[in-house]
């Protein structure tokens, strides 16, 4: 055998002809027997294969079986050929919810299969099958509440001739082996040997490794990598119950330790703060969105750091006034225009992330999260306009009407207009000018050429990093795309007037209708406009509501599926309701001219127009769609595809456990329940 024999490493005399069995690279030997007193004596032979002790530990893991004990071996190829052989036997305690001894049965018939495609195809043929595997069983288990584990770690280069020694003590973490195996792929590192070793609640595990080049590792630098890697994957394994999604945090982690290992003075700067909350949030935070993780962490995992490390920094929370100081702090010193934008767009992006994580932390709810995005995005577009301005003055100078300084106005809707942003959420903007003139510089031009350059610089401008994520949605203007890009205010109070071209639907919209940035006094203009037309006694076609609601289930709904804002018993349901409620009354009650949804609920029920048990239920209702449409989005990186996973998949189990069900049975209960109110709020309008 290649190396020295670990000391207690015996081959039972039971199991010794396996090895003769093994004559090809898809050949896979394996037998079992009672070990009393409760355990199982599990022994395999076949070829060694890259990320095959990754396959044999994740299966096993996932078939409910606690490695108590294991002597690995690889023994060297043999004459005339370069194929090694492998050689494992694991002492397991199967579950508690086990069929002994069937899940051994099916565990052989799974890793039969995987090892015939580990030899045709590679690793990446069944990585992530054989994660998805064991993640059911971490997300099975119940989280830990010590956070952290005492872990020892000894490299020893001076017991054997060939093999680096690593030794790891700590308490016994069930998924150890394979967590384990699967993040040391990333340092190149081929096990020879290893044993593990449980004596009590404590295991002893032990590996004979070499590098790639079949040698020693006594690289400075590979070896504080080794330490780095083993400390951070015991305690990540101890965490991964808390996770939402422990087969997503798997994946991710490994994408972490291997960006933190191309930077080591980041992963020495992570080693040195390791805390508590630190492994807690990193944990729970790669379990939760492939988006936030693929398209947002890898560009800031700089900032990361500084966040996770610190709860304080995920706790804190600015409000209007310091944020927008911070933001002037770090404009006020750059001239250059580009630059300007380039960190607007950096505060936007870091700013954003530190919401998303105290929401994903669960330092703050539904309601907060909405509210502080929102807030934070009224900054970002109102700073983005100046820069607008200031871009387009040397060019046009300033527009004017009158001899005076023409009004502008930046207002929203949607979501973002009831302050109601989640993950993934588009900015429904809409700009306003007051009216003609032209601009006073050297070339002077019209006020409508200027407001449409105004409006493609600040396309530039406000940059999204994800397409449907904090992009711009224009349709809220005049005529939609077929519109000027920028509105005079005449143009505006023509269309959006009780005879004007406006659709039933646009009057709708304009429930949330709500100032942004600009001139005060033309913003105040613009909505008396809005509530002439929309509070106004005119009766709400609700045929055409629900005409539209017939269009919206057939054309965006796919044929069979559930989408959580178009189907029929979905939340456009909900707030098409409420906003029908609000334009029927809101002529007499101003005070149910508010662009939040629940707020509007609030006033309603306030003015006895909605009853308090049927409020409490649209409140109910409403929150299960925003909940869960949230996570969807979160996890699928848009705001295009709601569709419900279906009831008996992954995605769906994922999505249950990150809503705090128990069950995911639970978590269909309440979305049905929510689906049927939904649909039946429109035979209460009569």
């Amino acid at each position: 055998m290649g190396g020295e024999v670990p000391q207690g490493v015996e081959i039972d005399h039971r199991f010794a002809g396996m090895l003769d069995e093994v004559t090809g690279p898809g050949d896979l030997v394996v037998r079992w027997e009672h070990y009393p007193p409760e355990g199982w004596r599990v022994a395999l032979a076949t070829t060694d294969k890259d990320g095959l002790l990754t396959v044999i530990a994740g299966l096993l893991t996932a078939h409910g079986a606690d490695i108590r004990s294991g002597d690995l071996l690889t023994l060297p190829a043999g004459v005339g050929t370069r194929q090694r052989k492998i050689f494992d036997v694991f002492r397991v305690v199967l579950a508690e919810d086990a069929e002994n001894p069937l899940p051994l049965d099916r565990f052989v018939e799974e890793l039969q299969q995987c090892n015939e495609k580990l030899a045709t195809e590679g690793i990446d043929a069944v990585r992530d099958v054989v994660i998805e595997r064991a993640a059911a069983r971490f997300a099975a288990r119940r989280g830990s509440r010590e956070q952290l584990l005492p872990v020892e770690i000894t490299i020893d280069n001076d017991r054997s001739a060939k093999d680096t020694l690593l030794s790891i003590a700590s308490r016994d973490i069930p998924g150890f082996l394979f967590a384990f195996a699967n993040a040391l792929s990333l340092l190149e590192i081929n096990i020879e040997k290893a044993t593990i070793r449980t004596r009590g609640e404590t295991v002893h595990d032990t590996f004979w490794i070499r590098d790639l080049h079949g040698r020693k590792i006594t690289d400075e630098d590979k070896l504080r990598e080794l330490r780095f890697v083993c400390a951070l994957i015991k305690q990540f394994a101890h965490l991964l119950p808390h996770s939402a999604n422990p087969g997503l945090a798997i994946r991710q982690f490994r994408d972490l330790a291997s960006r933190l290992l191309a930077k080591p003075e980041l992963a020495a700067d992570f080693a040195s703060v390791q805390s508590a909350d630190t492994m807690h949030t990193l944990a729970e935070l790669m379990g939760v969105s492939r988006f936030l993780w693929e398209d947002f962490l890898r560009m800031q995992h700089e900032n990361l750091f500084p966040l996770i490390r610190n709860r304080a920094e995920i706790e804190k929370k600015p409000d209007r006034d310091q944020l927008r100081d911070e933001l002037r702090r770090e404009l006020e010193d750059c001239a250059d225009p580009a630059e300007k934008i380039q960190r607007l767009n950096a505060f936007k992006d870091r700013e954003m992330f530190r919401i998303d994580l105290r929401h994903i932390t669960r330092a703050i709810g539904d309601v907060n999260f909405a509210r502080e995005l929102s807030a934070l995005t009224d900054l970002v577009v109102g700073e983005a306009a100046l820069l607008c301005h200031a871009q387009l003055a040397p060019r046009y100078g300033r527009p004017g009407v009158d001899g005076r300084a023409c009004g502008w106005g930046v207002l929203t809707a949607g979501k973002y207009g009831g302050e109601e942003m989640g993950f993934a959420s588009d900015l429904e903007l809409l700009f306003v000018y007051e009216g003609q003139g032209e601009t006073n510089g050297r070339k002077p031009a019209a006020n409508s050429q200027y407001f449409e350059d105004f409006v493609r610089t600040f396309l530039k401008t406000l940059q999204s990093r994800k397409e449907g994520i904090f992009e711009i949605d224009l349709r809220l203007r005049p005529f939609g795309s077929k519109g000027t890009l920028a509105s005079s205010l005449a143009a505006f109070g023509e269309y959006y007037a009780p005879e004007g071209m406006a659709e039933p639907f646009e009057r709708m919209a304009m429930v949330k209708l709500r100032p942004v940035a600009g001139d005060r006094e033309l913003l105040e203009q613009v909505l008396a406009l809005r509530d002439a037309f929309v509070y106004s006694e005119r009766p709400l076609d609700i045929a055409k509501v629900l005409h539209l609601r017939r269009r919206m289930a057939e054309e965006l709904v796919a044929a069979g599926k559930i989408n959580l804002k178009y189907s029929t018993g979905a939340l456009v349901d909900i707030e098409y309701y409420l906003q029908a409620l609000q334009i029927t009354h809101g002529a007499r009650n101003p005070d149910l001219r508010v662009a939040n949804t629940m707020r509007a609920l609030n006033r309603l029920r306030e003015a006895d127009l909605v009853d308090d048990a049927l409020a409490a239920d649209l409140h109910r209702g409403y929150r299960c769609f925003r909940r869960v449409i949230d996570v969807l989005r979160a996890v699928r990186g848009n705001a295009r595809d709601l569709t419900l996973p279906e009831a008996e998949s992954a995605d769906f189990r994922y999505l249950s456990r990150r809503l705090g069900f128990a069950v995911p049975e639970d978590c269909l209960r309440e979305i049905e329940w929510s689906r049927k109110l939904s649909a039946g709020l429109w035979d209460r309008l009569g």
